[in-house]
């Protein structure tokens, strides 16, 4: 069963990075990326609707979004009741504690600090797979 992926990303580096780590972990998955804050409100006001893509089965959000602030979007996705219990891992450059404890009161799952190093990132990949299994 492929997984239905919203990414939430501005960096294409860091989204090419997000396709090879699910790859590399043998993910089956369709990606929707948006690359700002108002792409992803977007989305979530829309998703489900006819014609439009279904609540996804994992998020992947970047906090440092332009436009619209990941903490936003966190909080608009689980305003939404058919997505109350999706994964969201948000994906931050920041290694706060205090977004760290921001994002899980608001319903994150997990949180994965983008690393410099390439072997590292790949772990994102591994968690996708982890938090997916438990949908």
């Amino acid at each position: 069963m492929s997984l239905n992926i919203l990414l939430a990303e501005d960096n294409p580096g860091d989204v090419f990075l997000v396709r090879r780590a699910l790859n590399e972990h043998h993910v089956d998955f369709d990606l929707h990326v948006v690359r700002d804050g108002a792409e992803a409100l977007e989305f979530v006001t829309h998703m489900g609707h006819p014609g439009e893509p279904p609540c996804p089965d994992v998020v992947l959000l970047d906090l440092d979004l332009p436009k619209v602030d990941g903490s936003e979007i966190l909080r608009a996705f689980r305003t939404r009741p058919e997505c109350r219990s999706t994964p969201v891992v948000v994906v931050s450059s920041s290694d706060s504690q205090r977004d760290r404890a921001r994002v899980i009161g608001l319903g994150s799952v997990s949180y994965f600090r983008k690393p410099s190093e390439l072997d590292e990132f790949m772990l994102l990949g591994a968690l996708v797979a982890r938090v997916a299994g438990h949908i």
